[in-house]
């Protein structure tokens, strides 16, 4: 078990050191491609806008619908094995998007990549959710730390690669997942903890009655609307401000920003009420989303994405605590599971209107319909998190 001194850092077993480690190379190997993927198949692969989309609705559709099944796996039988033959079909799908050119090879990648993303998150999710509920807040702040070094680092590797050869970035991220699989394969993740299995269906069915779990699902899909943004509507615009190299840019201060700002903040975020700290960071998204429409030029633009980058790492921990806390013993990883694929029809919708918004409309209308999001999430929070009773705060 974790103990934790309200004064100090917890101190976080062998297993856990080793996953949130394994986090941060995941997402440097993430990022090193991520930047370039529709650069790639635009510039290079002369990629249509439609089948452009089709590759990354299917890596997103698989990485966000399917950790629901992955996740009431791993609760049943373990996150050992989900997390390894996730990191494996992650490093396959990049290794084919390196090797092969053809649309329908490039959608196949894309649904083997997104299945590697839902089985890695689902083990991994679960395994956080199953410890104890006091250090929630403290082990997903300092995971968000790991994976915002991972995203500062990412982009600068995949781009000194792309010069060569944007395929290089390719296969180097895939040995990277598949070095990891053969890590994970080693290891023993959650032995911390006891554990207590549940069946699968009894697990989704504890996941899908749960009123406090709906009511943060209604609360997060304004936020993921706005996320697939940073893949969408800010490599985009920032083209059109700047050319295609700015979008690099933007992930680099992505990453050194969020990790600046938990290194300073996390204990801070520990602290303070789950449902407060949501509603103050869609505040925050709403005001810095539609300030955009009254700032034009690049280095604007990079301010914003500084200010963005301070909500996103407010949030994100804030609502994965929120979820591993409302989850019962056995059930963390279909928890965080249902949470995903209810998110992954807001993120495609968001991926959808934001690219519609960069190419159709005027910047004044895109940035303040995507401030209007933002506002939404508000008076979600407002209606859904504040109320009287323990589940009600989500806490």
């Amino acid at each position: 078990m974790i103990k934790e001194d309200p004064a100090e850092q917890p101190s976080w077993p062998p297993d856990i050191r080793r996953l949130l480690w394994m986090q941060g190379l995941m997402n440097a190997s993430h990022f090193m491609t991520i930047p370039l993927l529709a650069l790639y198949m635009s510039a290079n692969l002369q990629f249509g806008a439609a089948a452009l989309a089709s590759v990354m609705s299917a890596n997103l559709l698989c990485a966000q619908v399917l950790p629901l099944a992955a996740g009431a796996i791993a609760d049943r039988f373990g996150s050992h094995w989900v997390i390894t033959l996730g990191l494996l079909l992650r490093g396959l799908g990049f290794l084919g998007f390196s090797a092969f050119d053809g649309v329908s090879a490039w959608i196949g990648c894309a649904v083997i990549a997104g299945s590697g993303v839902a089985c890695y998150e689902g083990g991994v999710y679960g395994v956080f959710g199953r410890q104890p509920r006091e250090c929630h807040s403290a082990l997903f702040a300092s995971n968000n730390q790991m994976l915002n070094a991972g995203a500062a680092v990412g982009p600068i590797i995949g781009g000194l690669a792309g010069l060569a050869d944007i395929r290089v970035a390719f296969g180097m991220s895939a040995v990277v997942f598949i070095s990891l699989s053969a890590v994970a394969c080693r290891s023993t993740y959650g032995s911390s903890v006891r554990l207590s299995r549940q069946p699968v269906l009894k697990s989704l069915k504890t996941a899908t009655t749960d009123g406090g779990l709906w009511r943060l699902i209604v609360v997060s899909l304004p936020w993921f609307f706005l996320f697939p943004q940073l893949y969408v509507a800010f490599p985009m615009y920032a083209g059109q401000l700047a050319g295609p190299h700015a979008a690099s840019a933007i992930y680099v201060v992505n990453g050194v920003v969020g990790l600046a700002f938990i290194l300073l903040a996390k204990r801070w975020l520990t602290k303070v009420n789950p449902a407060s700290l949501t509603t103050w960071a869609y505040l925050g998204a709403a005001v810095t989303f539609a300030s955009v429409a009254m700032l034009r030029g690049i280095e604007w633009f990079l301010l914003f994405i500084v200010a963005y980058t301070v909500v996103e790492t407010i949030l994100l921990p804030t609502l994965e605590s929120m979820t591993a806390s409302l989850a019962p013993d056995g059930s963390q990883g279909t928890f965080f599971g249902l949470m995903s694929a209810i998110g992954a029809l807001s993120g495609t919708g968001g991926y959808y209107v934001g690219s519609w918004l960069i190419l159709n409309r005027s910047p004044v209308e895109t940035w303040l319909a995507l401030g209007s999001v933002g506002l939404a999430g508000v008076l979600a929070s407002l209606l859904l998190l504040h109320r009287s009773g323990p589940r009600a705060s989500v806490g």
